[in-house]
């Protein structure tokens, strides 16, 4: 199928795309201010940019394929840029970022097997477990702001947590669309996924983060 890449480009220059756009200066604009009250205005306008661009483009009836592309670009490059500039201020060990990080590794890990498993991308949706770690994603992004070490510690364990049960949610996912043997539709099917995400998960926080959790079960 031939792309017009004309018209593509054109859909740039739409109101929704350009909200969607605005996120970039001010994304720089909080990491020039890092140090400055004047990161919790930008931060305000990057929330607002994200909220209002899908309520525009419906509006507006300016809804593309690249707008629907764009916007969850934008999000994780927003959520990258950002706790790369916030995270240092909370004193936190990096090994706390692949708790931060985990779901969308995997994600990216998964990429360069599509081809393989002759996976439609198209029938992946939004789900449950993936919409919680989203959230918990930018809660952590706004303890980090403030920054309150307490509370980003904890979103980021609850974070590390999400993330497994996320993952082993597309694991299952992948495979009810790459079978159609008996155990992986039933709930045989999920506790192996459960069991093998936790395994991974556990040697994840062992290989790094053993000190850091030995604190936090002292603590309660």
């Amino acid at each position: 199928m031939d792309i017009d890449w004309r018209a593509r480009a054109s859909e740039v220059w739409t109101v929704p795309n350009l909200i969607s756009l605005s996120r970039l200066p001010l994304v720089a604009g909080i990491v020039l201010t890092v140090d400055s009250p004047v990161r919790y205005a930008l931060f305000a306008l990057v929330v607002l940019s994200d909220g209002v661009d899908g309520w525009v483009a419906r509006r507006l009836d300016q809804t593309t394929e690249l707008g629907a592309l764009l916007d969850p670009a934008l999000d994780k490059l927003t959520a990258l840029v950002l706790v790369v500039a916030l995270f240092p201020a909370t004193g936190l060990d990096l090994a706390y970022l692949a708790l931060f990080f985990a779901r969308d590794a995997f994600v990216v890990a998964l990429v360069p097997l599509v081809p393989f498993l002759a996976f439609e991308t198209d029938k992946v949706k939004a789900r449950l477990p993936g919409k919680v770690v989203t959230n918990l994603q930018f809660l952590a992004m706004v303890a980090m702001l403030v920054p309150a070490v307490g509370a980003t510690e904890a979103l980021l364990w609850a974070l590390g947590v999400a993330s497994a049960v996320a993952v082993a949610d597309y694991v299952v996912f992948v495979a009810r669309e790459q079978t159609d043997r008996a155990w992986v539709h039933d709930w045989r099917g999920i506790a192996v996924a459960a069991a093998a995400v936790a395994l991974a998960f556990a040697a994840v926080v062992r290989l790094l983060l053993a000190e850091q959790l030995a604190d936090v079960l002292a603590a309660l």
